[in-house]
């Protein structure tokens, strides 16, 4: 089991961007000292969900305060970028870090934000993202490449060969089936079931792959499966409940901003403590958090916990506390000793 931190970067009615920026900072130093394995970025735009339109900037600024803890967006929504510019980031990035960046790739989940960028439907933005990840591939592979007409020479390549470690989101039957068949990393939005029966389907799928060539992430030898949990630690439980449940509310309420404009209120099946609750939250005190979470890894079968600490309307404070409480007191029952 690996444990890293997942984090939306979500717009707050009481702190500026720049506080904003200021806490995950040190929620990165202070993960980085505990011995965290990584840190995932989301990336949105217009939507309160997130305000890390440009996950590279906020990435940067971690890299230089962090000397372990490894790095990534998950995702960056290839068909939003130019695919020289792409290149040349994640290779400044790979860089700045000293070869520690995870990088995650998709093509984006919401129509409201592709139009920002002129995608007016799922087809040219699947295009544009094959075309932003073929371009990515040929540019670590060769000194020079054709772009626009022009033969462009690159002067820069990743510190780790031939590429950082990928991440694709997994939901359907066939995403699995296509991070399966490349050794992705892959992280599940579904129930604890439902990631279970999934997370099956990858294992069998990679290793009837597992020897392919030509695969995306052959040169990873073990892929992570991750879920994202919602966590809120305290030494008083009702504290951590009534603190957890509010802001699991708001960001609640982020998460469906946009599929609100579409008249669909109610996308994606969300509820702090529900069965079927495809992102649920775990509160209480370090012992009942460390019992709650046996069972969400047994249950849900994953490999990597991606800890959600700062959500919604969660003060700075109390996510900084979760997260010192959980990797003095959780983090080394959940991990095998060889890993903590």
């Amino acid at each position: 089991m690996h444990v890293g931190i997942f984090d939306w970067v979500e717009h707050s009615d009481t702190l500026s961007p720049g506080q904003v920026f200021d806490h995950k900072l040190e929620l990165a130093a202070a993960a980085d000292k505990a011995g965290f394995h990584g840190y995932l970025l989301a990336e949105h735009q217009g939507t309160p969900l997130s305000i890390d339109a440009s996950p590279s900037l906020l990435l940067a600024a971690m890299s230089q305060r962090t000397r372990r803890l490894r790095l990534g967006a998950l995702t960056f929504c290839l068909p939003w970028y130019d695919p020289y510019r792409f290149y040349n980031e994640v290779c400044m990035l790979d860089h700045l870090s000293g070869g520690r960046l995870e990088l995650g790739v998709g093509r984006g989940v919401s129509p409201i934000e592709a139009q920002i960028f002129g995608m007016q439907d799922i087809e040219t933005s699947r295009a544009h993202y094959r075309r932003t990840l073929d371009f990515f591939f040929q540019a670590c592979a060769n000194p020079v490449v054709r772009y626009r007409g022009v033969d462009v020479e690159l002067y820069n390549k990743p510190v780790q060969k031939p590429y950082p470690p990928l991440w694709f989101p997994s939901s359907s039957k066939d995403s699995v089936d296509f991070t399966g068949r490349h050794g992705y990393h892959t992280a599940i939005i579904s129930s604890h079931a439902e990631a279970k029966a999934r997370f099956a389907q990858y294992r069998e799928v990679w290793e009837r792959h597992r020897n392919d060539p030509g695969r995306h992430n052959a040169h990873v030898a073990r892929p992570f499966l991750a879920r994202t949990q919602h966590l809120v630690i305290s030494e008083d439980e009702k504290d951590a409940v009534d603190a957890g449940v509010s802001a699991y509310e708001t960001w609640k309420g982020h998460l469906h901003h946009l599929t609100r404009k579409q008249g669909r209120p109610d996308a994606i099946p969300l509820d702090p403590f529900a069965e079927g609750s495809v992102m649920r939250l775990i509160a209480g005190t370090s012992q009942q958090v460390t019992e709650k979470l046996k069972d969400v890894i047994r249950q849900s079968g994953m490999n990597y916990l991606l800890c959600v600490f700062s959500f919604g309307s969660l003060p700075p404070a109390m996510a900084m506390r979760s997260l010192e409480l959980f990797a003095r007191e959780v983090m080394p029952i959940i991990i095998r000793p060889e890993e903590a």
